[in-house]
């Protein structure tokens, strides 16, 4: 193949662009060119601009934004740890209150008293979400926008 031909095959559509050196930096140009086997200074210069623009990009946006998804998500799942060990502790000081042995002719009787013991068990424990005012309005914004829930 001839050295045209293949060049024509690297030839790139973009703009030409005029850019000025120091006769220090065309020696460095050069120079660095022939020790990494670069065929030539254009294909360096366009890799250089490449990875300065693209580096910064991927370093700062792309890290900053992957931070700040981590760090969102860091606070839901504390969020919800809280939540759970509200729960758990209102659930646990309810059993311990009251976990009687029952015959089957009190199981109504016991039902129903089981079902006035949770709702007021959940009365407490969403009062206690609620002495919280940002925590419960966070869950409540993740719940009816479906923020975060895939």
């Amino acid at each position: 193949m001839s050295a045209s031909v293949k060049n024509s095959k690297r030839r790139l559509n973009g703009k030409k662009k005029l850019v000025t050196f120091t006769e220090q930096m065309e020696k460095d140009i050069s120079q660095y060119c022939r020790d990494n086997k670069i065929e030539s200074e254009s294909e360096l210069i366009r890799k250089a601009i490449a990875d300065y623009i693209y580096n910064d990009y991927s370093d700062n946006s792309l890290k900053l934004q992957g931070l700040k998804a981590l760090q969102n998500k860091t606070e839901e799942l504390r969020d919800m740890i809280d939540i759970l060990f509200k729960y758990t502790r209102l659930m646990h000081i309810n059993l311990l209150g009251y976990n009687p042995e029952l015959d089957e002719e009190f199981a109504e009787a016991a039902f129903k008293s089981a079902m006035t013991r949770h709702n007021k068990f959940f009365d407490a424990f969403q009062d206690s979400l609620k002495s919280d005012p940002p925590f419960f309005e966070r869950l409540l914004h993740k719940y009816y926008t479906g923020e975060d829930n895939g």
